[in-house]
């Protein structure tokens, strides 16, 4: 399939949520304001049912404290962050369905292209499963649980570690997968380190490799200039995110009951799997909810393979994106296509 449209979920690197722009426009959409309430509750519930030791930490009494809190972090929560990222995803969907006939049209028919990274392919896989408005809203909530359970299960991990989850435990550097790959393997053996302890590669690109892992690690690394001049960047990002040492999550468990899900399925929606870039094959919304769990928690990100399939699929065609709180993953994206070739609406 080529299509000139994306619509683009970003990743835990986004910051600009507008939740406010959300609860603004609740006030005269029945449909979100229902959200709102529901996805709040549910994420309650799923806090309260979780066998966290102090569960009180995440309370939060509306999504617009909990923009708030998360911001004022250097390094946020993760599973705050996860959360806030899967609902206002969501809520700014719903909206810009509710808005914009033009793209609820194109996306009901399932005529957009869906691309997402990271966190973003959960509530990017309710999307593709999805053909109506009402659907996608009453399914929400329980995307919204996921979200919360997913980063319960990233944090719990690791917590493995016993080190500073006060600092960045993810860094962008402007090499190769396969340069970062070679030097990390090389560091972690010179420590003595197993994959389960030590660095690894979570997430590259055209122009920059991730490296994933404990703070004091990374500074080590970084601080012996193993990749020269490369320009290295922190993210705030303080968890194992893409850990392919790790054992598999308990999907089943993430996901929780929601039978909605059994009932939803992609068709012929064309979403692409952050990890391989490869279209998704027709599967109920459970299954496919699953494979977007595996990609951010338990898979590689690989977004010069995805960023070259959207080339593939759009040709020489002028891309129109819709982002989804994905500024930064737009910007990226736009840099691969180039700029006379795409743009956002």
């Amino acid at each position: 399939m080529s299509t000139p449209y994306i619509l683009l979920f970003g990743d835990q690197t986004e910051t600009n949520f507008n939740v406010r722009v959300l609860f603004e426009y609740s006030k005269q959409s029945d449909r979100l304001r229902s959200y709102i309430q529901r996805s709040q509750e549910s994420a309650r519930r799923a806090f309260e049912n979780a066998a966290v030791p102090d569960v009180k930490k995440y309370a939060f009494d509306s999504y617009l404290g909990l923009e708030e809190r998360v911001l004022a972090q250097k390094v946020p929560d993760v599973v705050l962050r996860t959360l806030l990222l899967c609902f206002t995803q969501l809520g700014h969907l719903i909206m810009r369905l509710e808005k914009d006939e033009r793209v609820r049209a194109l996306w009901s028919k399932q005529k957009l292209l869906i691309v997402a990274s990271c966190a973003g392919q959960i509530p990017a896989a309710l999307a593709a499963a999805t053909q109506s408005l009402d659907e996608l809203a009453d399914a929400a909530p329980d995307i919204v649980a996921t979200s919360v359970r997913a980063g319960l299960d990233v944090d719990r991990r690791t917590s493995e570690y016993s080190d500073d989850r006060s600092e960045s435990w993810a860094t962008a550097v402007g090499v190769s997968l396969e340069e970062a790959q070679g030097v990390v393997a090389t560091f972690n053996q010179s420590k003595d380190l197993s994959a389960a302890k030590g660095l690894y590669c979570g997430a590259t690109s055209a122009w920059a490799t991730t490296i994933i892992g404990p703070p004091r690690l990374l500074r080590e690394l970084f601080d012996s200039t193993p990749f020269g001049k490369a320009r290295v960047t922190p993210l705030p990002i303080n968890a194992t995110f893409h850990a392919l040492h790790a054992e598999r999550p308990d999907i089943e468990t993430i996901i929780g009951k929601a039978p909605k899900l059994d009932k939803l399925n992609l068709k012929r929606g064309t979403f692409l799997s952050s990890e391989s870039g490869a279209i998704f094959p027709p599967q109920t919304a459970r299954k496919l909810l699953g494979e977007a769990l595996l990609n951010m928690l338990n898979r590689m990100t690989d977004n010069e393979k995805v960023f070259g399939e959207v080339r593939n699929l759009t040709g020489d065609q002028e891309v129109c994106i819709f982002p989804i709180v994905a500024e930064k993953v737009a910007a990226r994206l736009i840099k691969v296509l180039g700029e006379d070739k795409a743009h956002m609406e």
